[in-house]
């Protein structure tokens, strides 16, 4: 059933190839489906054509820390919170930042 999803995803991506929250959803469904480096690649793609799409940086942060490249994951969580200050988006700064301090050991005792 996750590959009828992906499938359909992929799909839909070919009837709206320029649809970034169906690219977005297509690396969930990979990270979901324990395909890392797909996932990773797919998030990263995505946010070399659009640094502002926020959400992607949190999802690549976790991707990465699970492939093990905690150094890259703290530098999407580094990026992401510079952007949202950019944005504005206060909330997603505030679970990047969050993100980033379990990463490196430093969260709140």
């Amino acid at each position: 059933m996750a590959n009828d999803r992906l499938a359909q995803l992929r799909s839909m991506l070919e009837e709206e190839p320029g649809e970034k929250f169906l690219r977005y959803a297509i690396a969930l469904e990979r990270k979901r489906e324990g395909d890392m480096q797909g996932a990773a690649a797919d998030l990263e793609g995505l946010l070399t054509e659009d640094p502002a799409y926020i959400a992607c940086y949190y999802q690549l942060a976790l991707v990465l820390a699970d492939l093990g490249r905690t150094a890259d994951a703290l530098e999407a969580c580094r990026a992401g919170s510079l952007k949202c200050l950019v944005t504005g988006d206060r909330k997603a700064r505030s679970e990047l930042l969050a993100l980033a301090a379990g990463l490196s050991g430093e969260e709140d005792e």
